[in-house]
């Protein structure tokens, strides 16, 4: 099997290496060859902020509008079900 694919070979190579606690640092990623993503993140606008600050206390202020529901009512009750009996002969 192994002469067939020779990357199945490599795999159980890596996989003991790893076992063993030996495998190398080269097989980790390159650091310095990934981009800086930091760089490519575009800057919030002030406008952009306000939008989402007025976004954050609105849904804060539904949350808590929820929360003091819940505790003047209690939890949201089940709708009651419709029991239909049901005899053997119509079974």
């Amino acid at each position: 099997m192994s002469a067939e694919n020779p990357s199945s070979d490599l795999r159980m190579v890596e996989r003991e290496q790893r076992r063993q606690g030996t495998a190398t640092r080269s097989a980790a990623p390159d650091q310095k060859g990934l981009a800086d993503l930091a760089a490519q993140v575009a800057t919030p606008t002030a406008e952009e902020l306000e939008k989402l600050r007025a976004e954050l206390i609105s849904e804060g202020e539904a949350r808590n509008r929820r929360i003091e529901r819940f505790v003047r009512e209690g939890p949201l009750k089940p709708v009651p079900r419709i029991v239909v009996p049901v005899s053997e002969n119509d079974l």
